[in-house]
């Protein structure tokens, strides 16, 4: 009897080990489809796990992921509801499951995954206070996840995730924040995420896209951002987000050339799934070409941007710089109309407020010739081409008269000379505009600052770098904030502690 027992609890066990690997290789399944965009078929291998296991959450939940990313990608509304629909169904099975066993790291993970993708759609979908009372429970999964095993480290890509998000929020939204008790530090934050790109298993691929974002956009850190894009590109290579966010990192690193490739790949994939992906792609080539100069060209790029986006971010600064484009072409009508659209864009991200507050300053004041010239060498130092802003503004520095105009001017001249390790042009530039009582773009000041700490830092003179640094970001809470402050955080990491 004993023998026929423990048979029955081998077959048993067995049993049930097999039934976990099955679904674990199935997960995987449909991730690498999900992650390779194919939608379809991943939608089939995780209604396979809910038939097979129609108890647990991984099924329901692994669809509300994918759905969850759609909607991000499409902005249809009915995309929500779906997501919000499975993302219900996985949470019941995941109450049912913590109540039974407490001590349940795995789920207690999948739960704070859960809500932080509702998080983030609901933020999406202008419900604000809903998704801080969601992060909150998403964090709480977190933290309790990594009290009951500390080597869970995926657990500390959505703590790190928070930590970076709760720094952005706006200072009209700051009191929901204190109403849920979230806290915030990007450096913690940073940290958290590397430990689960270099310590994490089942969600490397997310850590790394998430990492490679800070690296773009908060670190100017366009090497290490694109190491880790490439990777995620050859092993996905239908996946346009990726393919996406790795032309926005080279647009940002002037390399115009090879990010214009990558959009045409993502328009030629054309997810009809990720809709809003393809048109953001037109966006970015508009960008490239109004940046060369090439106005007549980003026009066309622009214009089908507007007709495709789903979305209000990006309309505002698409729509200004269409403007200026024809303006730059003598059309006097449709500068004038697209000025006018320049103020419907998403007023929660700077590139649309910016591009409303030009708007009315351009529609009052109208637009003179040195702010076209200005605006243009702009470009070219986008484009990279410091020693044409060099020779351009060194002849008309003096010429310009207004105070506002000549300090933009000394700006540009001045990022053209470090570039050029001309740093007595440099330093006397930066030091024009720190001299002079701004009422207007005072971003100049934190700019000149980190000009001057440039030149310091490639003179080894360390002390003085970070005094000049520190001056730069104690300044730094106007205008382009965001980028300031990625190439002050650029600095900083290479000055010695």
């Amino acid at each position: 009897m004993k023998t026929k027992y423990s048979i029955l609890v081998f077959l048993l066990i067995n049993s049930f080990l097999f039934g976990q690997s099955q679904i674990q290789s199935l997960v995987q399944q449909g991730m690498n489809q999900a992650y390779n965009m194919d939608f379809d078929s991943a939608e089939k291998t995780f209604n396979r796990i809910i038939e097979i296991k129609p108890n647990s959450p991984q099924g329901f939940y692994r669809m509300a992921e994918i759905h969850f990313w759609i909607y991000l990608g499409s902005k249809d509304p009915g995309e929500y509801q779906v997501f919000l629909k499975f993302a219900d169904l996985a949470q019941t099975r995941i109450d049912k499951i913590l109540d039974d066993n407490s001590k349940d790291y795995q789920t207690m993970y999948i739960a704070g995954n859960l809500n932080s993708f509702r998080a983030m759609a609901q933020a999406t979908n202008n419900l604000s206070v809903d998704a801080f009372w969601s992060s909150k429970k998403a964090v709480n999964y977190f933290e309790e996840t990594l009290e009951l095993n500390p080597k869970y480290y995926d657990a500390y890509l959505g703590l790190g995730l928070f930590d970076y998000a709760m720094s952005f929020v706006p200072d009209f939204l700051k009191w929901a924040v204190n109403l849920t008790g979230l806290t915030s530090d990007k450096a913690r934050g940073f940290r958290y995420i590397k430990t689960a790109f270099r310590k994490g298993s089942s969600d490397k691929t997310e850590a790394a896209f998430h990492l490679s974002k800070i690296y773009t956009d908060y670190l100017a850190e366009y090497d290490s951002a694109s190491a880790l894009l490439r990777n995620l590109i050859s092993r996905y290579p239908n996946n346009t987000v990726f393919t996406y966010q790795y032309a926005v990192n080279l647009i940002k690193d002037k390399q115009f050339d090879r990010a214009n490739g990558l959009l045409n790949r993502v328009i030629k994939l054309n997810n009809k799934k990720l809709p809003q992906v393809t048109a953001l792609a037109y966006y970015r080539k508009g960008e490239i070409l109004f940046k060369r100069n090439q106005f007549k060209a980003a026009i066309a790029q622009y214009e089908i941007f507007l007709d495709l986006s789903k979305d209000l971010d990006f309309i505002g600064n698409a729509a200004l710089n269409t403007a200026l484009s024809y303006k730059f072409l003598g059309n006097e009508a449709e500068y004038k109309k697209y000025l006018l659209l320049a103020k419907n864009g998403n007023q929660d991200i700077f590139e649309d407020s910016y591009a409303a507050q030009k708007s009315d300053r351009y529609m009052s004041n109208g637009i003179s010739p040195v702010e076209l010239k200005l605006i243009k060498m702009k470009n070219d130092l986008d484009a990279g081409l410091n020693k044409v802003v060099y020779d351009s503004l060194k002849t008309m520095l003096d010429k310009i008269t207004n105070r506002e105009d000549q300090a933009l001017a000394y700006i540009y001249f001045g990022e053209a000379s470090l570039e050029l390790r001309r740093f007595a042009e440099a330093a006397y530039s930066a030091s024009q505009v720190i001299n002079q009582r701004l009422s207007a773009d005072k971003w100049m000041t934190s700019t000149a600052y980190l000009i001057e700490a440039k030149i310091k830092y490639a003179k080894d003179d360390y002390a003085n770098a970070k005094k000049l640094l520190k001056e730069a970001e104690d300044r730094n809470n106007y205008e382009f904030k965001d980028y300031l402050q990625s190439q002050i955080e650029w600095l900083k990491r290479r000055l010695p502690k």
